[in-house]
């Protein structure tokens, strides 16, 4: 099985930093191009005239499409298709693997849909559509290619993936959910029809496997219908699609963490896919899966004497950041704002610190900058400044 394969070994080490712009994806593609294991094309071009780009491998009768960066401004699905580049095209005690996918299945790869919200680190396109809510109205010459690439694979399985906010959590743990996985119903009542059971089941799948690597970090997105996104349309046309998103991990800045995760995940399910093991799994491991929830904050301060007219109350403060990526350490040069005062014990945070006793004499503006001083247990200070912290 897969699970021993080193990620480490096939990581595309220019994507470690930043952001993935158009400039770096072409050349990166150009370099997977000379290594004449893809077949690479131009699909189409972008509102501002970028290309996009299709890569195609293997030779087996099982049409697999994914997507990533339909979002500009979510590009963790983009660098874990650049490390599986690696892998598919490598030598090594692993192929015995890959000639069982490759033999199998036929891969396209639509990496950076959205290179125009990409460049400039947006979710949405150079016309500011949003191409995941423009299935019916199809006003985007990015949502007319996937719509295109799609009636021309006419895929078994489709894998779209996107990121999440850092602030997603987990019902159950209130952990960060570093994973969200669904398979996107089809119509208003989550008809589970044979081709979506399918999704279901890989899905499964792949909770059991993260869940050794990620307990209480693996949530599940709401099961509404939404007639204008792609994975439940193309769920309705009959291709099995799973939406994968990569959320927020502790210490994790530029999620290579959640990058990782998402080459296992994508590895893990293209040899399901090829074995056809996936139709063992039982279905109700999905239905078990916990929803996503929003219980998490960057940072909370816990036991702050507040003073108020009514005299000093002992209070819990979260705290949000400006930075989507930045999970802690807590980033300098972010912008913290106040988010909630009051009891917070049902909440979690990246960064909670006891400030028992602390007092507090500033006035806190509730969704205002933070501006105050707190002394933790250990006697550090945190200094917040126009919102900075400063200390």
């Amino acid at each position: 099985m897969h699970h021993s394969v080193n990620y480490t070994l096939y990581k595309e080490p220019l994507f470690d930093n930043g952001l993935v712009k158009h400039a770096l994806l072409k050349e990166k593609i150009a370099h997977v191009e000379s290594r004449n294991k893809f077949e690479v094309k131009i699909a189409g071009y972008s509102a501002q005239k970028r290309e996009i780009y299709q890569l195609t491998i293997g030779q087996g009768p099982v049409s697999v499409m994914l997507w990533s960066q339909m979002h500009g401004d979510e590009p963790t699905g983009t660098r874990a298709f650049f490390d599986l580049f690696n892998f598919l095209q490598a030598d090594d005690e692993h192929n015995a693997l890959r000639q069982l996918i490759l033999s199998r299945c036929t891969l396209h790869f639509i990496p950076m849909l959205n290179p125009d919200g990409a460049e400039i680190n947006e979710r949405r396109n150079a016309q500011g559509i949003d191409i995941n809510r423009d299935f019916l109205q199809q006003q985007s010459p990015e949502a007319r290619l996937l719509i295109q690439l799609h009636q021309q694979i006419r895929p078994a399985f489709g894998f779209n993936m996107h990121d999440q906010g850092a602030l997603w959590s987990v019902q159950g743990s209130q952990k960060p959910a570093a994973i969200s996985l669904l398979a996107p119903p089809a119509d208003d009542f989550a008809t589970i029809n044979p081709n979506r059971l399918k999704a279901i089941k890989l899905i499964a799948g792949i909770y059991e496997m993260l869940l050794v690597s990620i307990p209480g970090q693996i949530g599940k997105w709401s099961e509404d219908f939404e007639s204008r996104a792609f994975g439940d349309n193309l769920q309705r046309l009959g291709t099995a699609t799973l939406l994968i998103e990569a959320g927020g991990y502790p210490n994790d800045e530029n999620r290579q963490y959640v990058r990782d995760l998402n080459f296992k995940i994508l590895l893990y399910a293209l040899e399901q896919i090829a074995t056809a093991e996936y139709h063992q799994q039982n279905s109700a491991i999905y239905h078990q899966i916990p929803q996503n929830t929003k219980n998490l904050f960057h940072f909370i301060i816990k036991n702050v004497l507040l003073r108020t007219p009514g005299g000093n109350v002992n209070v819990d403060i979260g705290l949000n950041h400006d930075r989507a990526f930045d999970v802690m350490p807590l980033p300098q040069q972010a912008l913290y704002t106040v988010q909630d005062v009051g009891d917070l014990s049902i909440y979690n945070a990246y960064k909670i610190i006891n400030a028992q006793g602390s007092k507090i004499e500033q006035a806190i503006n509730l969704c205002g900058v933070a501006n105050f001083t707190v002394v933790d247990e250990t006697q550090k200070r945190y200094c917040f400044t126009n919102g900075r912290l400063a200390c």
